[in-house]
């Protein structure tokens, strides 16, 4: 799992890894270099008595560039780095989105896995590649000059560098089990709190709100619980890290002195090796840290490839092209509750939608028109019975082949903390052009022109919002655009005047030739245009009598 996971980010970033090593390199000579350079002047201005002053300025300037060069290499490395921790959170989420089914995944456990996983996941580039970085370039120059220098130095750097390794795999073996125990009990504290917000009013109609903040509590508890144990042993490896390569150092320092002492070693050769011994052992004493960081990584990355390589319901690939555009909808015995619930909420027997046609849908609140429309999506799967494309049937069709084929508006479309433009185009690369013609269809041109920044407006979030009425019509501009075969509308029109609802129903009335439309709508002006009106009634419950 870990090389699985090395090989990846290496595959992934190898321009701005190499990039990255570059830098570490550059920055480990201009380290070198500028302790060399100091060590010399210091030497003359103790040793020999250095009096000319003004024949320092050329040394003074030299070592003032380096340590220029120095910080500008450690910010480029850093902005490397944040790109590359950006850029790998957005490929986990949408690898996570892509192969992740919404049917079988709760909200829950997504969430966790798009927001903590991930986030832990990050870890690996974030904080474990600088230190890594240092350790491969960084130390092995340091200790190259040091057996220039001085060999029995480089033998004491050597022989105290292995010594951190050992120790940290040691601490490893327990961190590995403490950061596993961690994360379940955060999945058990996510859920809780999940089941929690979901179910609050129901806990407070039977007056048990206390006992399930008691129940919430004890999970806070034992995750906090958790939580210190692997801060104990983050806590215990970094003391034992500071303890090694403070006492190495102390070694390295006593040795020099007292050869300086005996002649044996010159002045501006100690004071080299006092200046690089601290930088020599800098990555080893951050290692703490970063290694509960690479541990909590992995363990976020094998949760991560579980959850999303966790078996799922074979489908076959599917040729929608080899259907006939548009396809007619067929409905064969539907069954469909809601899970963890026994009473049927849809059930259709044999219904048709028909190709070239609109067909609207109408019934009661709560009979099953938005779930129906769902199954028509593939968004939700049957209980039982089969929802067909002509004769193929959709349940087996791949996931790309029915994006390509359906498109679905819900009742609220999301509208997302973006531009117009990408929240028309769902972040696609579309001309300008044709995302003004859909919003002009859509009767959101009046919108566009008062935009302080067309479609650059940011919307959403912080960005200007929109009215439930503008969102409606942004979502159809959405539909109009991918331009499907089949288009699925849920109250297309609901809450807009008449004469913004006739201008709305002449642009789904021009739209529909060549396409199978379904809508859902309780509006005599949608049902007027409808080739075809289904009406829906609630299904009986257990031990009603049935039609």
């Amino acid at each position: 799992m870990t090389k699985q996971l090395c090989k990846e980010i290496i595959t992934t970033y190898k321009t701005s890894l190499l990039a990255l090593a570059g830098l570490e390199l550059l920055h480990s000579l201009l380290l070198l270099a500028t302790a060399w350079q100091f060590s010399g002047l210091v030497a003359k201005v103790y040793q020999h008595a250095f009096t000319d002053f003004p024949a320092a300025a050329p040394v003074l300037l030299a070592l003032f560039l380096m340590l220029c060069l120095q910080l500008l290499a450690s910010f480029q490395q850093r902005r490397i780095i944040i790109r590359l921790s950006a850029s790998w959170r957005e490929t986990c989420r949408l690898r996570l989105h892509q192969h992740v089914p919404p049917t079988s995944t709760s909200p829950a456990a997504l969430s966790l896995q798009a927001t903590e996983t991930v986030d832990r996941l990050d870890h690996l580039l974030s904080k474990a590649l600088p230190v890594t970085s240092a350790l491969l370039f960084r130390t092995p120059v340091i200790l190259a000059a040091a057996l220039a220098a001085d060999p029995l130095t480089a033998l004491l750097f050597a022989l105290t560098l292995p010594i951190a390794p050992f120790l940290l795999y040691l601490i490893g073996q327990a961190t590995k089990a403490a950061s596993s125990r961690e994360w379940h009990r955060l999945q058990q504290l996510n859920a809780g709190f999940d089941d929690m917000l979901r179910s609050m009013m129901t806990w407070k109609l039977f007056a048990q709100e206390q006992a399930q903040r008691q129940d919430l509590r004890a999970l806070s508890q034992g995750f906090a619980q958790t939580s210190l144990q692997v801060l104990k042993l983050a806590f215990a490896s970094s003391f034992a890290l500071e303890l090694i390569t403070t006492l190495s150092i102390a070694i390295v320092a006593v040795s020099t002195g007292l050869r300086l002492l005996d002649n044996a070693l010159a002045f501006r050769t100690a004071l080299l090796l006092l200046l690089l011994a601290p930088e020599f052992y800098q990555p080893l004493r951050q290692g703490g840290i970063i290694f509960h960081a690479a541990i909590e990584s992995l363990t976020a990355w094998q949760k991560l490839q579980a959850f999303v390589l966790a078996p799922q319901p074979a489908a076959a690939d599917g040729h929608h092209e080899q259907l006939q555009l548009p396809p007619a909808i067929h409905l064969h015995d539907i069954r469909y509750r809601y899970p963890g619930t026994k009473d049927i909420l849809l059930g259709l027997q044999q219904e048709t939608f028909p190709a070239h046609k609109i067909s609207v849908i109408t019934g009661p609140s709560g009979c099953g028109k938005s779930t129906l429309l769902k199954l028509l999506a593939g968004l939700l799967p049957p209980d039982q019975g089969l929802v067909l494309l002509n004769d193929q049937p959709l349940a087996t069709m791949a996931a790309a082949s029915r994006q390509k084929l359906i498109a679905y508006v819900p009742q609220q479309p999301h509208l997302y903390a973006a531009s117009l433009q990408e929240n028309v185009s769902l972040f696609q690369d579309v001309p300008a052009e044709r995302i003004r013609q859909a919003l002009r269809l859509a009767s959101l041109d009046g919108l566009l022109h008062r935009l302080p920044a067309g479609l650059d407006t940011k919307l959403g979030g912080n960005g200007l919002p929109l009215s439930q009425g503008e969102r409606k019509r942004l979502g159809l501009a959405r539909a109009l655009l991918q331009n499907r075969p089949v288009t699925l509308l849920d109250e297309p029109t609901a809450g807009m005047d008449e004469a913004l609802e006739q201008q709305i129903i002449r642009a789904l009335t021009a739209f529909a030739h060549r396409r199978t439309l379904v809508i859902i709508s309780h509006h005599p002006a949608i049902q007027a245009i409808a080739d075809k009106i289904i009406h829906l009634a609630p299904y009986p419950t257990e031990g009603a009598d049935r039609p």
